[in-house]
């Protein structure tokens, strides 16, 4: 199969999305499918054993790799499909390789498949500015994806507060999903709630899947070999991530720090525009440790390898946790406090709480119980089969397959 992935980010090293379609690459290959990357032409890493196709990006250095848009015009469309043809395109972010996708897809007359990635309306909480997102899906994405796709617009509906708390805003978003969602011929997302808030906005059930984001088998190969170097007997909680206000890391910090377990340590891992605010809220206690930003995947592995929870304080933000997956295949026992996660976590591996700073504070001095991790943490390996790279390029290859045999309405949607 001729295969087009086509996003936005910076590849492979912008984030989550970057690391997801470069284990999705990846596999599609080594499953003998022919791959073609079309990606920004800057900070660009080619992959190896596909096709890559530069196209220009409209984006200011050193901002934020999400401002960075494709060119989405109709002749930048014609020349990528005067020297390439596809079977099916599959966009990966909402903002110019949407757009250009779905020329692509008119232009080639094939599938249109993309996939729902981040959750915006996750991020009003915590980032005023996150508002201009909502607003820019309303006014521009839409309208120009409508004229891109020539699909007729959708009427889609605002979910009820009590499936969305995040306000009128995040309500909006998942309108808009569902308004993106109807202009392609088949979405996925890599969490259940996902789907389920794409389909009640859209007020039908569309030609949405549940795909997860396998685990990355270099950093599972690196998990693998890493040594467990620690001799003590403390418990060491460990955070992995942005240090940016949705992650909520503040709530973890203050939720550790009230709780009286003078053998317990936090590790974070990370760097962000919150590290100064974080660091002084820490209050230089002796019992949290501030790692930075690792490059390697040997460090990060090293990190997973000598900890003994990982703990996820983000709440209504994270579309699946792609770090569950990396403690899952180390082994490691999950304290989150986000219900609507289920992707790489259940009541035999993981530990729910409250989201509020007490609740995060009790599952802290809960998971100080030395048989309560040992317990969690041995019922892992059962869910590392499901969680696998080649698993989700499976899972891909199956929708691409059903898209073009039936447009979309047969196959699992579950994934």
């Amino acid at each position: 199969m001729r295969i087009a992935l086509v996003l936005d980010d910076f590849y492979p090293s912008s984030g989550g999305v970057g690391r997801s379609v470069e284990t999705q690459l990846e596999k599609l290959i080594q499953l003998g499918h022919e791959v073609t990357l079309i990606a920004p032409d800057r900070h660009l890493q080619k992959p190896r054993g596909c096709r890559t196709i530069e196209c220009p990006t409209l984006y200011i250095e050193g901002t934020a790799s999400h401002l960075s848009v494709l060119h989405f015009s109709h002749r930048r469309a014609q020349l990528i499909s005067d020297c390439a043809a596809f079977d099916v395109i599959h966009s990966q972010t909402d903002r110019g390789a949407l757009i250009l996708a779905a020329k692509i897809a008119r232009l080639q007359s094939i599938p249109h498949i993309h996939t729902f990635h981040a959750n915006i309306a996750g991020t009003h909480r915590s980032v005023r500015s996150a508002i201009w997102g909502t607003l820019s899906y309303q006014f521009l994405i839409n309208p120009v994806l409508t004229s891109a796709a020539d699909r007729r617009p959708t009427r889609s509906r605002l979910p009820p507060r009590e499936h969305e708390t995040g306000g009128l805003a995040a309500r909006m978003d998942w309108a808009s999903f569902a308004d993106l969602a109807g202009k392609v011929d088949a979405h996925t997302v890599p969490s259940p709630f996902m789907l389920d808030l794409i389909d009640e906005a859209a007020g039908q059930e569309l030609n949405g899947f549940v795909v997860p984001t396998g685990y990355n088998e270099r950093m599972k190969q690196a998990i693998d070999a890493a040594e467990r170097t620690r001799r003590d007997d403390r418990v060491r909680f460990l955070s992995v991530g942005r240090l940016a206000k949705e992650k909520r890391l503040d709530v973890l910090i203050k939720a550790f720090r009230s709780v009286d377990e003078p053998n317990a340590e936090l590790v974070i891992v990370g760097d962000g525009d919150q590290r100064k605010a974080l660091r002084a809220l820490a209050e230089d206690d002796p019992r949290i440790d501030f790692r930075g930003h690792l490059d390697s995947l040997e460090a990060i592995a090293a990190e997973l390898r000598n900890a003994d929870v990982l703990a996820l304080s983000s709440y209504r933000f994270d579309s699946q946790g792609l770090v569950i997956m990396e403690a899952v295949a180390a082994g490691l026992p999950v304290l989150y406090c986000d219900d609507r996660l289920t992707v790489g976590l259940s009541e035999d591996t993981s530990h729910l709480t409250g989201p509020d700073i007490a609740s995060f504070a009790h599952g802290i001095r809960e998971m100080c119980d030395p048989a309560l991790r040992q317990r969690l943490a041995a019922a892992t390996p059962v869910l590392l089969p499901s969680l696998s790279a080649e698993r989700m390029a499976e899972r891909f290859v199956a929708v691409y397959e059903s898209v073009m045999r039936t447009g979309g309405d047969e196959g699992d949607r579950s994934g």
